[in-house]
This record gives structure tokens, C-alpha cells and sequence, in this order.
């Protein structure tokens, strides 16, 4: 097992993907970056296993403890600034319960502490870098135009002008087939 990072992953994602050497690739990712190693390694027939990214949800149903479960997933759909391949980010309730679980999910949002990663406590960090952070804010823009109701932050905080931070952001009332 060889893990490889780069500062130029292109350039290495296409060295490894195009030698014949290679027997197997394995990769976690957006799905744009998944087609192309697929693409890359048909010629030689390497195995590909693609961890990509999506749209992964938390079901959750009118018998569980909803009051105690939902603040907890919501804050940790914020862990590592939402950018985790395994952390969902999106919650179904049931429609029985569903305001009093928006009503829980706005509560933990308005106070789940974020800012400076190594400052203990904080559940939520900033984002890699400026262009991560404003492809987050164009989505949480296109959600609004979509027309689903943005409950809690959705923008850049005022009390933290340097690093690129995005606000917890709750969205309500979502089409499932929006972006």
C-alpha cells in the first residue's frame, strides 16, 4: 500500500493511473476527478475502487430519541469545516416530528462553537482555502436560489476576519432534487 499525496496531484494522479506497473488504484474524491482516473486506467484494465463525492443522508426515524440524535449529527456534519468524505450532509426526519427536530437542529447550530481549530471545543474549523470557501458560499447561494430556506448562518462570519470560514449553515425545507 502506497499512499501518495502531491502539491500537484494531477500530475502524479496521472503518472500512477497511466504506468503499467500500477495494478490498482484506489482514490477518495470529487466525482469530475473519478471519471478520469476511470478513464485513465481502461487502457490497461487496473482495478479501480472510487470513494466520490455525494450527497450521503442520515435517515432518521419518529421512534428514536430525535431531541437527543439530531443536535449531535448536525454538529457533526460540521466536523473538519463538512469537507470529510465520510460525513454526511443531509438529515431526513419524519414529517410527524419535523419541527421540533428544525426547531433542535436551529438551537445546536446558533451555538455550536467553531473558529480556530486548536482551540479546544471547537467542533467546526475553517475550510482549505479561499477558493474552497467561496465555491461553499456559491452553493449555499444556488440552494437559496433553489429556493430552500437558509435557518442559520450561510455566509462569511463577521467575528473571524481572517481564515476561511464559513458560517454553520442550516438549510430547511429542501427539494430533494435540488444541487
Amino acid at each position: 500500500l502506497n499512499i501518495v499525496t502531491a502539491s500537484h496531484p494531477a500530475e502524479v494522479g496521472d503518472q500512477l493511473t497511466g504506468d503499467p506497473r500500477v495494478d490498482v488504484v484506489s482514490c477518495t474524491g470529487s466525482t469530475a476527478i473519478g471519471k478520469h482516473i476511470m478513464r485513465r486506467c481502461a487502457d490497461g484494465l487496473r482495478r479501480v475502487f472510487l470513494e466520490l463525492g455525494g450527497k450521503s443522508a442520515q435517515i432518521f426515524l419518529d421512534d428514536a430519541d430525535l431531541l437527543k440524535l439530531v443536535p449531535a449529527a448536525g454538529a457533526g456534519i460540521c466536523m473538519h469545516g463538512g469537507q470529510g468524505c465520510a460525513i454526511t450532509t443531509r438529515m431526513l426526519l419524519p414529517r410527524s416530528r419535523y419541527a421540533e427536530c428544525v426547531e433542535a437542529l436551529k438551537v445546536a447550530y446558533q451555538n455550536l462553537p467553531y473558529g480556530d481549530p486548536s482551540v479546544m471545543g471547537n467542533i467546526m474549523g475553517p475550510l482549505i482555502n479561499a477558493r474552497q470557501r467561496e465555491r461553499v458560499l456559491g452553493y449555499i447561494e444556488k440552494g437559496k436560489a433553489e429556493g430552500a430556506r437558509c435557518l442559520v448562518g450561510g455566509g462569511r462570519p463577521a467575528k473571524l476576519a481572517k481564515g476561511y470560514f464559513v458560517e454553520p449553515t442550516l438549510f430547511v425545507d429542501v427539494d430533494e432534487n435540488a444541487t
